[in-house]
Order: C-alpha cells, then sequence, then structure tokens
C-alpha cells in the first residue's frame, strides 16, 4: 500500500502539468481490492435481467461469488447440463455453507424441482440452504434466431408457494443458459442503500486507506 502510493505520487508529479504551475493533485488513498466487494447480490441479478424473485425474496442481498466455478467447490456458479440424479447428487454433498448460483433452461422441469425438493429436504434436517437457482428462457437456434419459452404455470405455481424465505429463484427471459452465465459473470455491482451489509463492508474496507485530513485542508 505505502510503496504503491509513494510511486503513483511520484508519477503523477512528473506528468502533472498545470496551466499556472499548479502543483499535482494529492493521492487521497490507494485501495487494495477486496474481491467480497465485486460478488454480485441476487438483487444485481434481477436489475441485469428486469426481473424479480419468484420466491426468496429475503435473501435479495444476499451475495455470490460467481466468478469461482471450480469443480469441487461449494461457491460460484454452475451451469446445469447432467441429467437430474447427477444434479442431486451435486446438491446433497453441499454442506450448509455451500452458495452456488445454479443456472438451468426453462425446460428442465426436472431440475427445478429437484432444487426445490432439496431445499425442502435440507429444511426439514436443519441444515442451511443458500444456493440459488436462475431459470433461463430463451432458446438459440445457432443462426441468430432466439425464442422465448414459458415457464409452465403449474411448476411458477410450486416455486411462489416457497415464499419469500424460501430458496432463491427467478427467471432471466429471452436468454440461454450460456448468455445468461456471461451476463452475470461480467456485471458490476452496484451499491444499494438497502444492502447494509455491503455499504458496512465497504466503509470498513475503504476507511483506513483514505487520508480524511489530506481531504478536508
Amino acid at each position: 500500500y505505502d510503496q504503491t502510493r509513494e510511486y503513483l505520487t511520484k508519477a503523477i508529479d512528473q506528468m502533472w502539468a498545470g496551466p499556472n504551475g499548479e502543483p499535482a493533485p494529492p493521492i487521497l488513498g490507494v485501495v487494495p481490492d477486496r474481491p467480497y466487494l465485486g460478488c454480485p447480490a441476487l438483487a444485481d441479478v434481477e436489475s441485469t435481467f428486469g426481473t424479480v424473485l419468484l420466491s426468496g425474496s429475503d435473501h435479495r442481498y444476499r451475495h455470490y461469488d460467481v466468478g469461482s466455478n471450480v469443480q469441487g467447490r461449494n461457491i460460484g456458479m454452475s451451469m446445469i447440463t447432467t441429467d437430474l440424479a447427477a444434479f442431486l447428487r451435486t446438491m446433497q454433498r453441499q454442506d450448509g455453507d455451500a452458495r452456488t448460483m445454479f443456472i438451468c433452461h426453462v425446460t428442465r422441469d426436472d431440475v427445478i424441482l429437484g432444487f426445490l425438493a432439496e431445499y425442502r429436504r435440507k429444511t426439514r434436517r436443519g441444515i442451511p440452504f443458500q444456493s440459488a437457482l436462475v431459470i433461463c428462457t430463451g432458446c438459440d437456434d445457432g443462426m441468430g434466431d432466439v425464442s422465448d419459452i414459458e415457464l409452465s404455470p403449474e411448476v411458477c405455481d410450486m416455486i411462489r408457494d416457497a415464499g419469500p424465505a424460501g430458496p432463491p429463484v427467478l427467471c432471466a427471459p429471452g436468454y440461454s443458459p450460456a448468455d445468461a452465465a456471461k451476463h452475470i459473470r461480467t456485471m458490476t455491482p452496484k451499491f444499494n442503500a438497502n444492502d447494509g451489509r455491503r455499504v458496512t463492508r465497504a466503509t470498513e474496507h475503504y476507511e483506513p486507506y483514505i487520508d480524511f485530513d489530506l481531504l478536508i485542508e
């Protein structure tokens, strides 16, 4: 931190040329990166796809490390291309700290119902459930023609029945799973006044590295 600030100050001094010989502006702080602040919350995903959570709205400000999709990890983002049995094995191997954002296509009713069933199974056993499901309704024929398939009313009702405290499930209208994953991974999370946890973490992280005395001079 100190070395970076020293080098940047020297570089700015060398490159700065004010019209009347003014000194270069001071560097108020050099803040190291903290990956957590770049992890999107479900509210960010809602905003990206212009949709709202069908269930699990109480968890709108839960954050997901969508860049961590390393095989075998309990966090990250996973696009479901396997059969139901393999998907259930993946979920059942996860412990209560697991926080994965799963992505599937709307035609995978088996995966959607399996996700809901695993939530209920873990809830009955007192095991925390923190994963989320993004259902994609878009279908690309490979020639640029993207169609949209609606989520069946019966499955939609089953999701909504889980209520605000249930597992987070939302739709990504018009997006294929691959496109949805790309948008989620490349999005820039925004600060939200209602996301108290992120605001507090950001304040605690930035404050020690900013020279407020210099700022108010």
